[in-house]
């Protein structure tokens, strides 16, 4: 069963991005994913795994602030993608973020509604943040952010 923490942090990520998606999506430049992986070998590659279908969006975002991914600043994120979900996992590339530490955190957006649809207290939908040992895991931003060039995370769904 999940702690209030935790239902007020899955609550405050829903409502962040409920507000911001659409207008992080108009505002931090996108890339399409083939299109970053052929031009630019460089940057950061995020994979993310354990995709149940291949219904909606699967919505990344990178953040490299401790206090913003605390937070889930969403307009904080250095990097924004949405990237149609495939059964099992998806790539998303950010050519421009060469340098970290960068923390991840993604959901499957299954209905496209740019929201992590909640069932009460519980996401309905899969979400992650990297460091995450399990889907109740809030790790820090320490152990949430690496350097390395490409990082995986892994979906967690409750429903």
């Amino acid at each position: 069963m999940p702690t209030m923490r935790q239902r007020i942090t899955a609550l405050c990520v829903s409502a962040g991005i409920i507000v911001g998606g659409a207008w992080m999506a108009s505002h931090v430049p996108a890339v399409e994913a083939e299109e970053a992986k052929a031009g630019t070998p460089q940057g950061l590659e995020v994979t993310v795994d354990g995709i149940r279908n291949s219904n909606g969006k699967v919505v990344v975002l990178i953040m490299d602030n401790r206090d913003a991914f605390k937070a889930y600043d969403y307009k904080a994120a250095v990097g924004y993608q949405e990237i149609s979900a495939s059964t099992g996992s998806v790539q998303a590339f950010f050519p421009d973020l060469r340098s970290g530490p960068y923390a991840v955190i993604a959901f499957h957006d299954e209905n496209g509604n740019r929201d992590l649809d909640m069932n009460g207290q519980v996401p309905s939908e899969g979400y992650t943040v990297s460091g995450a040992k399990d889907a109740y895991d809030e790790p820090p931003f320490k152990r949430a952010a690496t350097s390395k060039p490409k990082q995986t995370v892994r979906l967690f769904y409750l429903n």
